[in-house]
């Protein structure tokens, strides 16, 4: 929960806010675009992670899912491009086949 809020909050809230919360035309694309950088090389440590089993608290769903299982949603669900995560994107759709991921996490952003 500590490496979700100090490592990817920061450059999380640029990408969420410039693209979700910014009308296209006041949008800072650099900003966006060092965030969308900076979030995927964190991710590639959640690849390496997912590449050796199927959930980030291990062989089962835990407590090492929720924090960042809140972020990939949005992060998957927001119009930007982003590099392939094959791991990270057969997390997601385990995550998305929770009924409570589904009801807690899996909303419209605004």
């Amino acid at each position: 929960m500590d490496w979700n809020t100090s490592t990817i909050t920061g450059p999380f809230r640029n990408v969420f806010w410039g693209m979700v919360r910014t009308p296209p035309e006041k949008r800072d694309m650099a900003l966006i675009e060092a965030g969308i950088a900076e979030l995927e090389q964190h991710f590639a440590i959640i690849e390496r992670t997912l590449a050796e089993q199927p959930f980030l608290s291990g062989q089962e769903f835990g407590i090492g899912d929720i924090p960042l299982g809140s972020f990939v949603y949005a992060w998957f669900s927001m119009p930007i491009e982003r590099q392939p995560s094959p791991h990270m994107e057969r997390w997601y759709q385990r995550l998305c086949a929770r009924p409570a991921y589904q009801h807690a996490v899996m909303i419209p952003l605004t």
